[in-house]
């Protein structure tokens, strides 16, 4: 047993200096083996040299893009016009350039970590630093694909159940069986707080300021429980909003809108596969402005 012990201990010793970046913390064969440090922590650590290692080559990719784009060695990104509707590639390479720059830009591309509390970032701290940096390269833009599945896997707050694919196509427009509704729009406000006071304010507000048409073609998807829905829409009065449920985030994260450096509210209208509309830290005193607006030419 101590062999397998020994053995297992200089893997991952070896595995957490393969991965962690220069100038980072280099964990020792004595740290390992150390009292102070448990499986959990060690298994931890491989993790986070894994996705630092995939940070760090996509960091390497945009760089290179970088160069090549300011080399003049291909053709500049194209730009959208107000008559011109670009192709799927040229969305794709235009929102790829906005992530490479915001990659490019991002403070936290070291991660280090903690084994005793001296002068290292918590576990935790490396953990939210490391997720941030991950939304960044994976972050959603204005045209990009919306994709259809994460829809499955929200809670109808009246059942308690996950929607499934059946209940999706009576959310998503382009799933839908009719040819005429498959072109509609659906507009999304998002929250991930539990109890988020900024959203049941904008809720009472939407319930009141919009109109029904725009209501029928909008959802609210927060991380509260089928239950506290219903009892906050109640007590409100509230009956012509129509809330999902996402407890543990997953439509999210797949969408990246769990906010910038906080968690907030944000706006998104999906139409024909696409994210027409994104915004993000929406103010809860404009919220219905801001639906008006992004809507009007859709």
């Amino acid at each position: 047993m101590k062999l397998i012990r020994s053995a297992i201990s200089c893997m991952l010793a070896v595995a957490a200096d393969a991965f962690l970046a220069p100038g980072s913390h280099y964990l020792s064969s004595n740290q390992i083996n150390g009292n102070s440090m448990s499986s959990t922590s060690m298994y931890g650590a491989f993790n986070k040299g894994n996705k630092q290692a995939e940070l760090m080559k996509k960091m390497a990719d945009a760089k290179k893009q970088r160069e090549i784009e300011a080399s003049g060695d291909v053709a500049p990104v194209v730009q959208p016009s107000e008559d011109k509707k670009l192709s799927d590639a040229e969305v794709k390479k235009m929102n790829d350039m906005k992530r490479f720059e915001q990659l490019l830009g991002s403070e936290s591309t070291t991660m280090n970590y903690d084994i005793d509390g001296n002068n290292y970032k918590t576990q935790q701290q490396e953990e939210e630093e490391l997720d941030a940096t991950s939304r960044g390269v994976n972050r959603m833009f204005e045209g990009d694909p919306a994709p259809s599945e994460p829809f499955e896997g929200l809670v109808n707050m009246v059942t308690g159940n996950a929607m499934g694919e059946n209940g999706a196509k009576r959310i998503v427009p382009w799933l839908k069986t009719s040819s005429a509704k498959q072109k509609d729009y659906l507009i999304v406000i998002t929250d991930p707080r539990a109890k988020s006071s900024e959203l049941r304010s904008t809720l009472i507000r939407i319930s009141k300021g919009l109109p029904a048409d725009v209501l029928s073609k909008l959802v609210v998807i927060n991380a509260d429980t089928p239950a506290e829905n219903r009892r906050y829409l109640k007590k409100n009065g509230i009956d012509n909003v129509h809330m999902l449920c996402d407890e543990k985030r997953e439509w999210m994260r797949e969408y990246t809108v769990l906010g910038e450096n906080r968690w907030s509210m944000c706006l998104l209208v999906l139409q024909e596969k696409r994210v027409e509309k994104l915004v993000r830290e929406v103010d809860v005193e404009l919220a219905t402005k801001v639906i008006k607006a992004a809507t009007q030419k859709l």
